[in-house]
């Protein structure tokens, strides 16, 4: 799980246009996010979507590998958050991961 900062209106990572191309901004959905110990985190299958953008393919599998055996991998919760999450550079490796994973 990853901490989870919820954006503003001011926010420079958030495109001021959704029609300008550029990836969406860092607000997830209340279905990707809960609170443990007070703190708020991402669900473990927003977390996978996440690092997606910043990981290899072998080391998201691994990810993946690693959820699955510690009981974190839930097919159902990783395919509606991917669902909801609109386009960014990775989702052609998530896909295939999520295929290999959860079919």
């Amino acid at each position: 799980m990853g901490v989870y900062v919820p954006s503003c209106a001011d926010d420079p990572r958030r495109p001021l246009d959704s029609r300008s191309g550029g990836p969406p901004g860092p607000a997830a959905a209340p279905d990707d996010v809960t609170t443990v110990d007070g703190i708020p985190v991402t669900s473990p299958s927003r977390t996978l979507i996440d690092m997606a953008e910043v990981v290899t393919v072998d080391e998201l599998r691994a990810m993946f590998a690693r959820a699955r055996a510690i009981g974190l991998l839930d097919p159902e919760a990783l395919h509606a958050a991917r669902a909801r999450v609109e386009w960014r550079p990775s989702l052609e490796m998530l896909d295939e991961v999520i295929a290999g994973f959860c079919g």
